[in-house]
Formats: structure tokens, C-alpha cells, sequence
């Protein structure tokens, strides 16, 4: 599954930053992605190249000149980014994470949504549960802190789980850890449980 992912084109600004995230907590996926880009290395070599602008680097080295360095990222305004990627975490810089809690289960956005496209962090208490549900599109859901379990396992750091509608589970963050994960998701979260309407309404 960490294999399809990792060889799926980056096709927005979410599935870059969720594959960048994948590539850094895990040292395995690291490897993997290296070779994924040496086979596509070969094959970038033996296709017919095409002629670029003549100030084209000069620009790219200018852009990168104007780069500013990345602050230091201020961990006391909001620990939980101790617990993140670098990647994620200087994406975050100078950002104000807004949560949207539910009971023990906190939810923020990291982009904005696009095209049915949502980049959450879920921070997962421990032994909190997940309400039951289902997802209308794939659910691509790595574990940054700690891990969880459902219907179909246990997951700790550095795995990667895909859920679709054809999987309805209630996750449940482990007793002492809990649980935090990155979500990339295709479509709405669908609430299966006594509360699913409720939920549902609140939710999407």
C-alpha cells in the first residue's frame, strides 16, 4: 500500500505534502522512494528532451537567493508540533493550528479543501474513540504519534492505512499514547453509528 502511494503522481498540493510526510517518518519509505525515483530517473534519461527558456536557471537561482531561512518554530505555542514532521511542522510555521474538537477527538485543517480534497491532522486521545463510519471517496490516513487500532488491526508510527467505502470501522487510539495521524482524503467522512446523522451534519 506505502508503495502505491509513493508511485502515485503528485497532482496537488496535498498529495505532495501528505507524500513528504510519508517519505520522513518512516526511514523504510525513505529507500522505497528513492528507488521509485531512480526508475523514474532512467526513464526521464531516455525521453526526447525539449528546449527551455534561456532564463530559466538564472531564475530558479533567484527565487532560491530571495528564499528567507525558516524561523524557529515557537513548539510552546502549540506542543503537539513537537510531535510532527519537520516537513509538516514548517509548513505550519507562524500558523495558528485551528482545532475543531469532538468530545476527545481533535481535527484541524492543514490546506485548504480543493476539489474534494482535504489534508487533515487528527490528534486521537488516549483510548478515545472514532465513531463508526465510512468514507465516500479513499481515505489515505499515516500515523505521526503513537498509534490506533480498528476493525482490521493495530497501526503504529510510520504506517499508512487506505480506507474506502467499502471499510466501515471505529478506530480507537491506544490507552496510553492516543494517536496522531495525517488524513488525505477524497470526499466526505460518512457516520454509520446511532449519531451518524448528527454527526454527519456537524462533520461535512
Amino acid at each position: 500500500m506505502t508503495y502505491e502511494i509513493l508511485s502515485t503522481p503528485v497532482n496537488s498540493p496535498a498529495s505532495l505534502l501528505f507524500q513528504q510526510c510519508l517519505v520522513e517518518v518512516d526511514p523504510d519509505n525513505k529507500s522505497l522512494n528513492s528507488a521509485i525515483n531512480e526508475v523514474g530517473g532512467y526513464f526521464l534519461d531516455k525521453a526526447e528532451t525539449s528546449p527551455l527558456s534561456k532564463d530559466l536557471w538564472n531564475r530558479v537561482l533567484d527565487q532560491t537567493n530571495n528564499e528567507k531561512s525558516a524561523p524557529q518554530i515557537n513548539e510552546e505555542h502549540d506542543p503537539l508540533l513537537s510531535q510532527l514532521p519537520l516537513t509538516l511542522r514548517s509548513h505550519l510555521r507562524n500558523k495558528n493550528i485551528k482545532w475543531k474538537s469532538f468530545k476527545d477527538v481533535k481535527v484541524a485543517s492543514i490546506l485548504p479543501k480543493d476539489n474534494n480534497e482535504k489534508l487533515e491532522l487528527i490528534h486521537v486521545m488516549p483510548g478515545a474513540k472514532i465513531p463508526q463510519h465510512t468514507h465516500e471517496g479513499n481515505e489515505s490516513f499515516l500515523v505521526l504519534h503513537g498509534s490506533y487500532s480498528d476493525e482490521y488491526g493495530n497501526y503504529n508510527q510510520g504506517s499508512v492505512q487506505v480506507r474506502s467505502d467499502n471499510h466501515n470501522h471505529t478506530p480507537v487510539g491506544h490507552a496510553q499514547t492516543g494517536c496522531i495521524g495525517l488524513a488525505y482524503t477524497h470526499g466526505k467522512i460518512k457516520f454509520s453509528g446511532k449519531f451518524g446523522k448528527l454527526l454527519n451534519l456537524i462533520a461535512n
